[in-house]
């Protein structure tokens, strides 16, 4: 991984859902889709793209983009920065 300051904010699971997301061609369609190439929970999975009370997400480090349509579907994309972290 590229260190550019993120060491102690990315945690495993964090680069790993950048990793799975990059392995589907770089976006997924929903967060299902994600939940089910991760093989984490919706919920948690939800708390590392957006972030907590404790940790900031995805999505505030700029590594992903969350693109909302209509009844609640969704598309979460890598973005560059996130291609580069992983490198």
């Amino acid at each position: 991984m590229l260190k550019l300051g993120y060491n102690g904010i990315l945690s495993e699971t964090k680069i790993a859902i950048l990793r799975d997301l990059a392995k589907a061609g770089g976006k997924v369609s929903s967060l299902e889709s994600l939940s089910d190439l991760t093989g984490i929970d919706k919920t948690l999975l939800s708390e590392h793209i957006n972030g907590s009370e404790d940790s900031r997400g995805l999505v505030e480090l700029g590594l992903v983009e969350v693109n909302r349509y209509s009844r609640g579907r969704l598309q979460i994309e890598i973005t560059a920065l996130g291609n580069i972290v992983l490198l």
